[in-house]
C-alpha cells in the first residue's frame, strides 16, 4: 500500500488491549481488535515503541533499542502451545488498568515455568527456531540478553554504572565469565525475546492478510541504564564512569510550560558519523523487521537535540546541538531504500527542521486538537494538505472529550464554534468527521476518540511520572453498531 494512498487508521498500543492477565498482550483480543478495524473499513493501526517499558509503563524510556516488551507476551498462546497448564486463570478484569509492577512480577513467574516445560519438552523444529532466532539477532541480543541477566543478579534498581568495574568496562574476561555463570538466564532472556517476537509477527502478518498496515514508533532516545549504553558507549555523550554528560530533553511548548527533562544521553554524533551510523541503520533495520512504516518520535531531533546539564530540574536553560540528519537517513535510504518514513514534527520546529523533512520526502504530523488555538496554524482545519498524517489527537494529548470539557482554552471553544457547533459528548466525533472528510490522505485517530471517551482513559500527561501507560479499554465497546457506523465514514469520504 502505498504511504500516501487515501486511508484511515486508528492509534492503539497493544498494553490497552483487554486482558484477564494484567496487562494488553498479543493473544486472542489482539486478533479480535484487528478484525474489529478490517470489518470498519479502516487499514491502518498504528502503535507506541514496542520496546521495553521503565518502571513507570513509559516505552519511550526503554531499557533496549532492539528488545521486545515480553510484558505483551499471551500466556493464553502459550497454553495453546502446550507450554503452561490448561485453564489458566487471570488475575485481573480484562479492562483494569495496567500496574505494571505487579504484571512483571506475576509474568515473570509464569514464562519461567514455561521456559522448564520448553527446555526439556519442546519439539525440535521449536528448538531450531529458537535457535536460528538467537543467531539472526545476535548483533544485539547477545549483549541485551547479558545485561538483562546482570540486572536480574545485581538488582533491577541497581545502574550498570554501579556495578563491579570489570564487568561494567565490559573487560572480556569479565564478559566471558559472567557469562558462563548466568547461562540460564541468559538464555532465558533471548527466550522471552523469541517469543515476543514470534507471538508480534503472526500478528502482523494477520493484520497485513486483512489489509491493514501497522505503523510503529521509533523513539530517539535510550535510557542512560539501558544495554546500548552499556554495550556500545561510545555512542553516547558519557564520562568516563558511564555518567551522561548532558541529557535530553525539550523546552517549554505546546506539552509543557516548564520543558521537558527525558533525562537520556545525547548521542556522540562524530562518532556515529565515524562507525558510518552503523548501529542507527541495525537499529531501523530492526524496526522494519516489525512494522511496515516507521513514525520518527521527535523528528526534531535529527537537527539538533536540546541538551540540558544532567542535574537540571528543568528544561528551560539548555541549548541546542547540531545532529547530522541528512547524512543519516542518507545512509539509512542506502541501507533500506524501501523504508517508508514518517516525521513526528510536532514542538519548537525550526526551518532547518521543515527543510529536512521535505528534503527527505517524509510526510508530517497534524494534530487537529492544536488547530483551534490559531486558526492560521498548520494544524487548522482549513490548512491540512494531503500530505501529513491528520490526528485528532496523539498518545500525549488529553482525549478529545477530555481536552473539550477540561483543557481547552475560552478562545479554542470559540473557535471550534465557528466549524461545528459542538457540545462535550459530540465533540470526538465532530472532529472524526471533520477530520475524515479533510484533504489529509491518512488520518489517524486515537481509540479513546473513536469510543468517545473523556479524561479517565488519557494514555500520558507529559512531565509527569504517575497514572500514565496504564489504560485499557472494555471489548464490550466495540460494538457492530460502531463498526458500521465508522465503515460508512469511510465509504462516504473515500478513506
Amino acid at each position: 500500500m502505498s504511504l500516501f494512498a487515501r486511508r484511515a487508521g486508528v492509534l492503539l498500543h497493544p498494553t490497552s488491549l483487554p486482558s484477564a492477565f494484567g496487562i494488553g498482550d498479543l493473544g486472542p483480543s489482539a486478533y479480535r481488535f484487528v478484525d474489529f478495524l478490517k470489518s470498519a473499513g479502516m487499514r491502518v493501526w498504528q502503535v507506541l515503541p514496542l520496546t521495553i517499558p521503565d518502571e513507570l509503563g513509559s516505552p519511550y524510556a526503554s531499557s533496549s533499542a532492539f528488545a521486545g516488551n515480553w510484558l505483551m507476551i499471551s500466556l493464553a498462546r502459550l497454553v495453546e502451545d502446550g507450554l503452561l497448564p490448561p485453564h489458566l486463570q487471570g488475575w485481573t478484569d480484562p479492562a483494569e488498568p495496567v500496574h505494571y509492577r505487579s504484571v512483571e512480577y506475576r509474568k515473570r513467574r509464569l514464562l519461567e515455568e514455561a521456559f522448564h516445560v520448553f527446555t526439556v519438552a519442546a519439539q525440535p523444529y521449536q528448538q531450531r527456531q529458537f535457535q536460528s532466532f538467537v543467531i539472526s539477532q545476535r548483533s544485539w541480543l547477545q549483549d541485551y540478553a547479558l545485561f538483562a541477566a546482570l540486572k536480574e543478579h545485581f538488582s533491577l534498581t541497581v545502574p550498570w554504572t554501579r556495578w563491579p568495574g570489570p564487568i561494567r568496562k565490559r573487560t572480556p574476561a569479565a564478559v566471558r565469565t559472567w557469562s558462563r555463570r548466568l547461562g540460564a538466564e541468559i538464555r532465558f532472556q533471548a527466550w522471552r525475546q523469541w517469543l515476543f517476537r514470534r507471538q508480534w509477527s503472526a500478528l502482523k502478518r494477520y493484520a497485513n492478510a486483512r489489509g491493514i498496515s501497522v505503523i510503529g514508533d521509533l523513539p530517539l532516545f535510550v535510557t542512560r541504564d539501558s544495554a546500548d549504553t552499556w554495550a556500545d558507549p561510545k555512542n553516547f555523550m558519557l564520562d568516563h564512569l558511564g555518567r551522561p554528560r548532558l541529557v535530553a530533553g525539550v523546552p517549554p511548548d505546546y506539552f509543557s510550560r516548564r520543558g521537558q527533562v527525558w533525562g537520556d544521553p545525547l548521542y556522540d554524533w562524530e562518532h556515529l558519523r565515524q562507525e558510518r551510523f552503523r548501529w542507527w541503520i541495525a537499529r531501523f533495520r530492526s524496526s522494519f523487521e516489525l512494522y511496515d512504516i516507521v513514525r520518527l518520535d521527535h523528528f526534531r531531533g535529527y537537527v539538533a537535540g536540546w541538551g540540558i546539564r544532567a542535574k537540571s530540574p528543568t528544561a528551560r536553560h539548555g541549548a541546542w546541538y547540531p545532529v547530522p540528519g541528512r547524512e543519516l537517513f542518507r545512509a539509512v535510504r542506502h541501507a533500506l531504500p524501501h523504508a517508508r518514513l514518517i516525521a513526528e514534527d510536532l514542538g519548537v520546529i525550526t526551518d532547518d527542521v521543515v527543510a529536512l523533512r521535505n528534503q527527505l520526502g517524509y510526510p508530517g504530523v497534524r494534530v487537529l486538537q492544536f488547530g483551534f488555538d490559531d486558526l492560521g496554524s498548520i494544524h487548522a482545519l482549513g490548512n491540512i494538505s494531503r500530505r501529513p498524517v491528520l490526528y485528532t489527537g496523539t498518545h500525549d494529548n488529553n482525549t478529545t472529550r477530555g481536552w473539550f470539557g477540561e483543557d481547552a482554552q475560552r478562545h479554542e471553544r470559540k473557535n471550534i464554534l465557528k466549524f461545528f457547533h459542538a457540545t462535550e459528548p459530540s465533540i470526538a466525533w465532530r472532529m472524526i468527521r471533520a477530520a475524515y472528510r479533510s484533504r489529509a490522505n491518512t488520518v489517524i485517530v486515537p481509540l479513546q476518540d473513536v469510543l468517545n471517551l473523556g479524561s479517565e482513559a488519557r494514555m500520558n500527561t507529559p512531565g509527569t511520572r504517575t497514572g500514565n501507560w496504564q489504560w485499557r479499554f472494555s471489548e464490550k465497546l466495540l460494538t457492530k453498531e460502531l463498526a458500521n457506523k465508522i465503515r460508512t465514514l469511510v465509504k462516504v469520504t473515500k478513506r
